[in-house]
């Protein structure tokens, strides 16, 4: 197993929504309150595209375009850790579009997951 780097001050966290995300009350708040929490913390956020978006019933968008956003953010260089900004039951018809190929073969990362 490779074990990512710890989370630095000044690091960067970034927010995916494989499945539900933060588009409505009271998670939108609740979201809003965990970014201010982090930055006074020291942090820095990013966001990703699908974390206030509503596209879908139960997921934040399309499961291709939720997948993309999922493949983005672990293989970049630009955020640190990733956290998963909503929970929910349909992350599960993102695989088709996560290559766990490339992800095997980026740099490790920590990714939280969050559901309720």
């Amino acid at each position: 197993m490779r074990y990512p780097k710890n989370l630095q001050k000044g690091g960067i966290i970034g927010f995916v929504a494989p499945s539900f995300g933060c588009a409505t009350e009271p998670y939108k708040s609740a979201f809003l309150n965990a970014q201010k929490k982090f930055k006074e913390m020291g942090y820095q956020c990013q966001l990703g595209p699908n974390c206030y978006a509503s596209e879908g019933i139960g997921i934040s968008n399309t499961p291709e375009k939720c997948g993309q956003e999922l493949m983005e953010y672990y293989c970049n260089d630009t955020s640190d850790v990733l956290i998963s900004c909503g929970g929910g039951e349909l992350m599960c018809e993102d695989l088709p579009y996560v290559d766990f190929e490339k992800i095997k073969e980026a740099k490790p990362k920590w990714y939280l997951g969050y559901s309720d």
